[in-house]
C-alpha cells in the first residue's frame, strides 16, 4: 500500500501557518498540486481531503496550574540566553508527522509554563522542586514530557532521568520515543562497545548535536556498562538521558553510581537534575503511614533527588484520584512526603481530536463505538486461577476479531498506507490463561486467512457461500456500511487487510520484544495483542482500532490505565470498536463523571488562588478516592480510616442486595420511614421537576440518619456507608443539613404498593446480576438516578441560576450535569429509587415479592474544613481482598524482578 497520501498530508500541514483553515476549493487545489508528485487515485484523494479537514480543525488549549505561594518566575528573564536547539529540532519533528501548527504552538506554551515551574537549573542556591502534571490516558503525555526534556536540556538541566513503569516492555517503548524525539540517535548503537552511530528521529533533521544516553532500547541502567565505557556526568557537554524502570535494585545501583563516581566533596552531585516520573501513581508513592519507613521505590526516588544540589521532580499521571494525593493518612504526613507536589499541579488540556473517556462514556458521548460482552463470564470466570483451561473462545471475541478485520479493510481502502494496526484482547491477568487465549485466537485467524485467500476474489455470490466471507459481509452490513458503502470493494480488500495479521501474547514470558513496532516500521505491524497487566500501564498499542476487555474491576486506576483504547484515532475513529461487559461500562461512565467533576476543581481553585495543598486535601476527602485507597493498602492493612467530605457530593447505592431477606427488610424500612415522617406532620407534596413524583420537604435529619443506619447495602458501595453517614448527621450542627428533601422518582414500570394510599411507578433500569446475591444497576447513565434528578427540591430560581452559571463557564456543552446544581441547593436531597430490573437482553430480573430499592443522596455546598464536619470511614480491607482477589497484581508478569 502506497504511503503517498501520508506524504501529501504531511507536506500540506508543514507548509501551513498556525490556525489556518483553508476553504474547500483551495485545499483541493493544493492536494492536486502534490498529487502530481505523489500519485494517488480519486478514492484516496477524497479520504485525504476528509483527514485534512479534520486535522486543520484541531485545537488545543493551554492548561491551568495551581502554584504554591512564593514561586518566582525565571524563564522569561533568561530566554535571550537560551539556545533552543533541542526544542526547535523536536518541533520540526512533530510537524513532519503532520501535527497541526496550532497544536505544536500550544505544546510550546504549555512546556514553557511547566519548565518555569520546575525551577532554574542555574540557580546558585540549592533547588528542590516537586510538581505534578495531570493529563488524560493516552492523550499525548509522552510528547509533552519529550518536549519538556528538550527545553530543560536547552535551559541547562544536565541530567534527565525518566522513570517508566515497572515493566521492561514499557521502558523499551519509552526509550525508543525519547531516542527519536530528544536524543536523535539509536541508543542501542550508542551503548555498544563499538559505539555505532545511527541517527533516528530528530537526528535525521539535524545531527550537528545529539544528546547522550546511559540506557538503551535493549538495556536498562547498568553500573558495569557505564563504568566499562568510562562514562561520567562531567565528561559530556551535551545533556544526558536515562530511561529507567521503577525497580528497587536498578534504582539502588543508579544511586550508588551517582554517589560514588559523580558526587563532590559535599556528597552532592553538581549537575542539575530533572527527574520525570511517568505514571506517577504507579509504584512511586509512599503508602505507609508517616511514622514508618517509606516504601522501597518511593524511598529510592527520594534518595536520588536528595543526592543533587539542584533537583526538580515532576510526576505525570492520568488519574486525578492518584494515590499521590491520598496517602499518607494525615495532612501533616502528606505535606511531609517528599513526592507530594507541593510546588505546583498543572492540568493539561488534550487536543480536540482526542478520543478520551468523555467521548465514549460522558454525558454527551460523541462516538457510538461500545458493544456489550454478554457471554464471556463462563469462559473467564471472576477470580479464575492460572490452571483455568480455555478450550474455546466466546462468540463476542470472535465478532470483535471480525471488527478488526473490517477496520483494516476500510483503512486500506481509504489510502492510509503502511501504518501500524492493533487489536487489544485483555481477559485475564494470568500469563498461563493469556497464552491459551493467544493460541486459540491464532488458530482462528489462520483459518480465516485461508478462507479469505481462497474465496475473497470470487464473485460476491460465490464468495459469501464461504462461512467466513458470509459472516464478514454480515458484519459490514450491520456495523461498517457507513464507513465504506461498496461491499464489492471491501471484499477485494480483505486479503491485504487480513493476511498480514499476526497474534502476539504480551507478558514477561514472551519478553519485551513481543510487541516491537519499530522492526516493522516500513510495512506496518498488524497485530492482535493478548495480555494483561503488561498492556495496562503506559504501553501504547499503535493504530489501535479494536479492543476486547473482560476484566472485573472497580478500581479507578486499574480501569483508566487499562483503557488503552483512549487516544488519537485520526481518520479511523468511526471504525473503532470497544467491547466491554455491562458492569465495566457502568464503572467507566462513573469514573468519567467523577474525574471530570474533580478536574473542574483545579480550574475553580486556580481562579480562587488556592494551592496544591488545597487540591491534595480536596482529593483525599473526595468519596470516590475510597476506592483508590483500598487498592493501595489492600496488601497489608486490616482497617483503613479515612476522613471524607460530602460538601457538593452525590452518593448512590448502584449495587443492590437481591436476596429476599434484605429486600423485604429494606422495603419495611422505607415504608416505616415514610409513615413516621408523615405522622410527624411532614406533608406529602408533588415535585415541580417531574410531575407525579411524591416529595416531602423539611424532613428532620434525625429521621434520615435513622433510615441510613437501618437500610442494608452491599459493602461494595464503597462511598455509601450508612452507619458512618448516620453518625456524621447525628454529630454535625451544620444548619443546611438539618432538614432534607425526600423524593421517590416515578418511572414507566408497573405500579408497586408502598403505602395504603401510595403506589410507586417503578423505574425501569438495566442491571447486571452478580457476582453473589446482588444486582448492579448499570444502564447507560451509570447512575441509578436519571439525568437532572438532582434538581428535585430546588426552586425554579435556584435551577435557573445553576444552569446559567454552568452554561456561561461551558458554552460548548448542551446539557447541564447534576453536580452543577449542588452549588445552589439550600437543603440536602434523599432519593428513594424503586426499580423494575431488566438484564441487557430485556428480560425482567424480578424478586419474588418486593422490588429492588436503591438510595441516592445529594449534598449542598457547606463549610466542611473542620474535622468534625467530615465523615470518618472505616474500611475492612480483609473483606475487600476477598471481593477483589484478582485486583492484586499477583500475576507472574508482575512479581518477577528484571
Amino acid at each position: 500500500m502506497s504511503d503517498n497520501p501520508r506524504q501529501i498530508e504531511n507536506a500540506i500541514l508543514v507548509t501551513l501557518p498556525p490556525n489556518t483553515i483553508l476553504a474547500e476549493a483551495e485545499l483541493r487545489i493544493r492536494v492536486e498540486q502534490f498529487r502530481q508528485i505523489f500519485p494517488i487515485d480519486d478514492a484516496a484523494r477524497d479520504a485525504l481531503l476528509r483527514r485534512l479537514h479534520a486535522k486543520l480543525a484541531i485545537r488545543m488549549d493551554v492548561g491551568v496550574a495551581l502554584v504554591d505561594i512564593g514561586h518566582t518566575p525565571w524563564l522569561l528573564a533568561r530566554r535571550s540566553q537560551i539556545d533552543p536547539f533541542y526544542w526547535e529540532r523536536y518541533s520540526k519533528y512533530l510537524a513532519s508527522f503532520g501535527w497541526p501548527a496550532s497544536v505544536v504552538t500550544t505544546i510550546d506554551k504549555v512546556t514553557d509554563d511547566v519548565l518555569d515551574l520546575c525551577g532554574d537549573p542555574l540557580h546558585e542556591h540549592r533547588l528542590q522542586r516537586r510538581g505534578l502534571v495531570v493529563g488524560d490516558v493516552q492523550s499525548g503525555k509522552t510528547s509533552t514530557y519529550t518536549a519538556l526534556s528538550c527545553k530543560a536540556a536547552d535551559a541547562g538541566y544536565r541530567l534527565i532521568i525518566l522513570l517508566t513503569g515497572t515493566l521492561e516492555s514499557l521502558r523499551r517503548q519509552t526509550q525508543e520515543r525519547l531516542d527519536a524525539g530528544f536524543i536523535g540517535l539509536d541508543s542501542s548503537g550508542f551503548l555498544s562497545e563499538r559505539r555505532q552511530r545511527r541517527e533516528v528521529g530528530v537526528g535525521l533533521i539535524d545531527h550537528s548535536r545529539t544528546g547522550v544516553v546511559f540506557t538503551s532500547r535493549i538495556k536498562d541502567f547498568s553500573t558495569a556498562l557505564v563504568n566499562q565505557l568510562n562514562f561520567r556526568l562531567d565528561a559530556f557537554h551535551e545533556p544526558i538521558l536515562l530511561v529507567v524502570k521503577k525497580n528497587k535494585r536498578i534504582l539502588e545501583n543508579l544511586y550508588n553510581w551517582l554517589h560514588d563516581y559523580n558526587a563532590g566533596p559535599d556528597e552532592l552531585v553538581g549537575s542539575p537534575l530533572l527527574l520525570i516520573d511517568d505514571e506517577a501513581d504507579n509504584a512511586s508513592v509512599n503508602t505507609r503511614s508517616g511514622d514508618e519507613d517509606p516504601t522501597e521505590i518511593n524511598g529510592r526516588i527520594r534518595s536520588l533527588l536528595s543526592l543533587f544540589h539542584r533537583a526538580s521532580y515532576v510526576g505525570f499521571t492520568a488519574t486525578p484520584f492518584a494515590n499521590i494525593f491520598i496517602d499518607p493518612d494525615s495532612e501533616t504526613a502528606m505535606l511531609g512526603d517528599d513526592l507530594f507536589p507541593r510546588d505546583y499541579i498543572y492540568a493539561l488540556e488534550p487536543p480536540t481530536n482526542y478520543v478520551g473517556p468523555a467521548a465514549l462514556f460522558g454525558d454527551e458521548p460523541r462516538l457510538e463505538a461500545v458493544s456489550t460482552i454478554e457471554d464471556a463470564e463462563p469462559y473467564f470466570p471472576q477470580g479464575h486461577k492460572s490452571d483455568l483451561q480455555v478450550t474455546e473462545l466466546p462468540t463476542s471475541l470472535l465478532r470483535a476479531i471480525d471488527d478488526f478485520v473490517m477496520a483494516n479493510a476500510v483503512r486500506d481502502l481509504r489510502g492510509e498506507g503502511s501504518t501500524h494496526r492493533s487489536m487489544l484482547v485483555n481477559v485475564s491477568h494470568l500469563t498461563n490463561v493469556q497464552m491459551q487465549v493467544s493460541g486459540l485466537i491464532e488458530r482462528h485467524v489462520r483459518q480465516m486467512q485461508g478462507d479469505v485467500r481462497n474465496y475473497s476474489r470470487l464473485s460476491e455470490v460465490e464468495a459469501r457461500r464461504n462461512p467466513t466471507i458470509g459472516r464478514l459481509q454480515g458484519v459490514w452490513e450491520t456495523r461498517f456500511r457507513d464507513a465504506w458503502p461498496d461491499w464489492g470493494e471491501v471484499q477485494v480488500a480483505l486479503k491485504d487487510a487480513l493476511l498480514p495479521v499476526t497474534v502476539r501474547a504480551v507478558n514477561q514470558r514472551t519478553g519485551a520484544a513481543a510487541l516491537d513496532y519499530a522492526v516493522q516500521r516500513e510495512n506496518g505491524l498488524r497485530v492482535i495483542a493478548v495480555g494483561g497487566n503488561s498492556l495496562s500501564r503506559g504501553l501504547t498499542l499503535e493504530g489501535l482500532s479494536t479492543s476486547y476487555f473482560h476484566r472485573n474491576s472497580q478500581m479507578y486506576d486499574t480501569l483508566l490505565q487499562m483503557g488503552r483504547w483512549f487516544g488519537y484515532r485520526d481518520g479511523y475513529e468511526d471504525v473503532c470498536r470497544l467491547w466491554l461487559s455491562g458492569p465495566a461500562q457502568h464503572w467507566y461512565r462513573h469514573i468519567t463523571r467523577a474525574t471530570l467533576e474533580l478536574r473542574s476543581e483545579i480550574w475553580r481553585m486556580q481562579r480562587l488562588g488556592l494551592t496544591p495543598k488545597d487540591f491534595g486535601l480536596k482529593v483525599r476527602a473526595h468519596p470516590d478516592s475510597l476506592i483508590v485507597t483500598a487498592r493501595n493498602k489492600m496488601r497489608a492493612a486490616k482497617t483503613i480510616e479515612r476522613v471524607v467530605s460530602f460538601s457538593k457530593q452525590a452518593l448512590e447505592t448502584p449495587r443492590v442486595l437481591s436476596d429476599e431477606s434484605p429486600l423485604a427488610a429494606n422495603a419495611f424500612v422505607i415504608r416505616d420511614f415514610i409513615g413516621t415522617i408523615e405522622r410527624a406532620g411532614v406533608k406529602r407534596g408533588v415535585s415541580l421537576v417531574a410531575a407525579g413524583n411524591p416529595l416531602w420537604v423539611g424532613v428532620p435529619k434525625e429521621r434520615v440518619s435513622d433510615l441510613l443506619r437501618r437500610f442494608r447495602t452491599d459493602p461494595r458501595n464503597f462511598a455509601f456507608s450508612g452507619t458512618e453517614l448516620a453518625d456524621f448527621l447525628d454529630r454535625t450542627d451544620e444548619a443546611c443539613l438539618s432538614e432534607w428533601d425526600v423524593v421517590i422518582p416515578f418511572g414507566e414500570g408497573r405500579a408497586f404498593p408502598m403505602l395504603n394510599d401510595l403506589a410507586v411507578h417503578l423505574q425501569k433500569r438495566v442491571v447486571s446480576v452478580g457476582p453473589g446475591p446482588t444486582v448492579l444497576v448499570s444502564g447507560k447513565s451509570a447512575r441509578v438516578g436519571s439525568r437532572g434528578i438532582e434538581r428535585e427540591g430546588m426552586s425554579s430560581s435556584q435551577v435557573d441560576m445553576a444552569e446559567a452559571a454552568y452554561k456561561e463557564a461551558n458554552p460548548e456543552k448542551r446539557s447541564v450535569p447534576d453536580w452543577a446544581y449542588r452549588d445552589y441547593r439550600s437543603r440536602p436531597l434523599l432519593l428513594i429509587h424503586c426499580i423494575e430490573a431488566h438484564d441487557e437482553k430485556g428480560n425482567r430480573v424480578a424478586p419474588k415479592t418486593e422490588c429492588f430499592i436503591a438510595l441516592g443522596l445529594s449534598f449542598p455546598k457547606f463549610a466542611d474544613t473542620a474535622q468534625e464536619e467530615r465523615v470518618l470511614y472505616r474500611i475492612n480491607v480483609v473483606e475487600l481482598r476477598t471481593m477483589f482477589e484478582d485486583e492484586l497484581d499477583d500475576d507472574e508478569e508482575d512479581t518477577r524482578v528484571s
